[in-house]
């Protein structure tokens, strides 16, 4: 539990990226269902699309070793702005700063 803790505490710029980018993902799921005539099916395919760079941030977080967990956060940062570029008329805003986030926490985990 100890090294669980001390995970979550030394990538936090990791977790704030997977957080925000859960949280567009609801936001997303919400809007375009509430809008009426869309299902969760219509949509499966973009949200299994925006979920990727999400499992990739949070899998970053509790993964050990600093390459892998640098290139996933490169890989998720990545996924992030091009969902973000693509979307940026609605939720796009909240994917470049998952983005950015990601990005910002490769950078920040030491060699």
């Amino acid at each position: 539990m100890v090294a669980e803790h001390a995970q979550l505490t030394r990538r936090p710029w990791a977790v704030f990226a997977a957080l925000l980018g859960f949280g567009m993902l609801a936001v997303y799921v919400t809007l375009i269902v509430s809008e009426g005539g869309n299902s969760i099916s219509d949509i499966a395919p973009w949200v299994l699309v925006m979920a990727i760079p999400v499992a990739l941030a949070s899998l970053a977080v509790v993964v050990q070793e600093m390459r892998t967990a640098r290139g996933l956060l490169v890989c998720a940062g990545a996924l992030f702005g091009i969902i973000g570029a693509l979307s940026i008329l609605t939720i796009g805003i909240g994917f470049l700063l998952a983005a950015t986030a990601a990005f910002f926490a490769a950078t920040s985990i030491p060699t």
